[in-house]
């Protein structure tokens, strides 16, 4: 038995997204509707149960409200302008203390306060159930 299997020429595969953030914003109104949010969810395989749909629904519109708004920030030419740093800032400098080695292998003074401890170890409660 035998299989083939088609190649599919990558030269000739759009180069575009099949999907754009523009495509929703053409609409003034709802950005989002309840069918194309369910249509989403399938397509996602979730389950969105009819009682959270309305919040959900809200949640994903202002999850695009807010990517639009970042989409509509224009930077000029002078970029360097967004990150500059006030002059009060950029006169003073942060102190550095010496980098001077500090003695380790500590493990009583670490395991002083250690509620149970076994040997050298901390002792915790098991999380995960076998």
């Amino acid at each position: 038995m035998s299989t083939t299997t088609t190649l599919v020429d990558i030269t000739q595969a759009p180069r575009t997204a099949s999907w754009s953030i523009h495509e929703l914003q053409r609409h003034d109104a709802d950005v989002l509707t309840s069918a194309s949010l369910l249509n989403l969810a399938e397509l996602c395989h979730l389950h969105i149960p009819d009682d959270k749909l309305p919040t959900l629904l809200k949640e994903v519109e202002d999850i695009i409200q807010c990517t639009k708004t970042i989409q509509e920030i224009t930077l000029d030419d002078n970029i360097d302008d967004f990150y500059a740093r006030s002059e009060a800032l950029s006169t003073q400098s942060a102190p550095l203390r010496p980098d001077e080695a500090l003695e380790g292998n500590c493990p009583d003074d670490v395991l002083a306060n250690a509620s149970v401890k076994h040997g050298y170890y901390f002792q915790v409660p098991k999380v995960l159930e076998d």
